[in-house]
């Protein structure tokens, strides 16, 4: 006999997880199963009284009346084949959010390669100031929040469009199921190696996005991308362009000594507006100006823009300093794309001018992995002094004609004169640093992964921690 649970497979994800509380918190019956059940989605879901089983079996699903599928799960998970076998009804991920909270929304979607959870998290941070009462659900979780999704009263739903696909039945991109009124493209370059060919594989999508915003819809785009300014140029909604000189919406920033950005953001009519954030480097002057632009144009008070602007840290994982403590500044961040490497590093420059700056670290996604980006990947670290590598994570998954020659990219990059090292063990590279980042200079050390990174990021702050405490013993 089947109830009125929602059974959620592969409820660990960080979307999944966030819908089954979302649900929970509405009053619905939520379970699901994951392989592998962990802090902090766990703990997460345990707040929210959500039973979670470890595993996939079919007598999960027997009683469930709806069933969630994760983009993780395939076909042969026996939860999956009973589902299918029983009749039971069952959903994507896209498609429960479009069903029970984003159908009677106006859906704001942030798309784009770069950039797409700081911006939604800043931009419904300023509807917040604004009054707005927005709902959103975010990648990443704000700084301070402890939640990444949020659900509001007011008309707007802010949500992080992504490009990947939606499930093993549904292979379109999830933004395309949001159904969007409004949308904000961040960046368009190639990701996504395991599902897309090519970049023009991508634009298509991308266009179709654009294609289904109604023409009362608001577009706004980066103007640094020429990729976005060919999606956009059928778009019947009148799209608004944001970045350089010749854009609609200019942004003109710098970090102060004091570790806030100061500057401004000119409007289309001529006018400016005054800003002052905690967020440094030029993605993140570009990710202020998408927000400050949709916002204007959505009609909210620039004394709500200046208000949530500057009462917005980031978001975790995006420049997150975990640890600062006598000469060591930790940074924590996302990035694994070879442009994402390089405005991460150069942000570090500018933020730390007089600092050595490490680079650390481990190509995890599938696109990393691949050898597309090769040739363009050591001078991505240009800005770092020292660059620590961690040889690829499960290499031999991929073909061997597929895999990107880590050897090769640490030594064009040794070549310019900077250390480059490989490690194939995490504690070896923590060893390395930890003995390495001695005597009175400033030393900032960016972790990039996305991914746990074999928990590097306690494990070092850990190792700081003896080696102060030595030293003063």
């Amino acid at each position: 006999m089947k109830d009125d649970t929602i059974h959620f497979i592969g409820i660990c994800g960080v979307a999944m997880g966030s819908l089954a509380c979302m649900l929970r918190e509405k009053g619905r019956h939520v379970t699901g199963s994951d392989e592998n059940i962990y802090p902090p989605m766990s703990a997460i879901l345990g707040n929210m009284k959500i039973p979670l089983f470890t595993g996939f079996k079919s007598a999960h699903v027997e009683k469930a009346g709806l069933v969630i599928i994760g983009n993780a799960a395939s076909r042969g998970n026996p939860e999956i084949e009973e589902t299918l076998n029983a009749g039971t009804p069952y959903m994507s991920m896209a498609q429960a959010l479009q069903s029970f909270f984003l159908y009677d929304k106006e859906v704001i979607s942030v798309s784009g390669t770069h950039g797409k959870s700081t911006t939604t998290a800043l931009l419904a941070r300023i509807l917040e100031s604004g009054g707005a009462d927005p709902s959103f659900l975010i990648g990443a979780t704000p700084k301070g929040s402890g939640v990444n999704y949020r659900l509001g009263k007011g008309r707007y739903f802010v949500i992080e469009g992504d490009e990947y696909d939606s499930a093993f039945f549904e292979k379109v991109p999830k933004f395309m199921i949001y159904r969007p009124r409004h949308l904000i493209l961040t960046s368009l370059e190639f990701d996504h190696a395991d599902i897309f060919r090519d970049l023009d594989e991508i634009k298509l999508w991308f266009r179709r996005l654009v294609n289904i915003i109604p023409s009362n819809g608001i577009i706004t785009y980066s103007a640094e991308y020429d990729a976005l300014r060919q999606v956009v140029s059928k778009s019947l909604s009148a799209p608004r362009s944001f970045g350089g000189k010749d854009a609609d919406f200019k942004w003109n920033f710098s970090c102060s000594p004091d570790g806030f950005s100061k500057g401004m953001v000119s409007f289309m009519d001529g006018s400016e507006i005054n800003l002052t954030s905690p967020l440094f480097g030029i993605y993140n002057y570009s990710n202020i100006t998408a927000a400050v632009s949709m916002a204007s144009l959505l009609g909210i008070s620039r004394d709500a823009i200046m208000d949530g602007v500057a009462g917005f840290p980031g978001v975790m994982r995006r420049q997150d300093l975990i640890y600062r403590k006598k000469n060591i500044h930790i940074y924590e961040d996302f990035a694994h794309h070879p442009t994402a490497i390089l405005a991460t590093l150069s942000a570090m420059k500018e933020r730390h001018p007089a600092g050595i700056v490490w680079a650390v670290y481990e190509p995890r996604s599938a696109t990393s992995r691949r050898k597309i980006f090769q040739d363009i990947l050591p001078a991505s670290f240009s800005p770092a002094d020292i660059i620590l590598i961690k040889k690829p994570y499960r290499i031999e998954s991929l073909a061997e004609d597929e895999r990107i020659d880590i050897d090769a990219v640490a030594g064009r990059i040794r070549e310019s004169g900077r250390v480059s090292l490989l490690f194939d063990e995490t504690a070896d590279m923590i060893n390395y640093i930890l003995a390495n980042s001695n005597g009175d200079r400033e030393h900032v050390i960016v972790i990039m992964s996305n991914g746990g990174f074999d928990g590097i990021y306690t494990k070092l702050i850990d190792g700081f921690e003896r080696k102060f405490y030595d030293n003063n013993a």
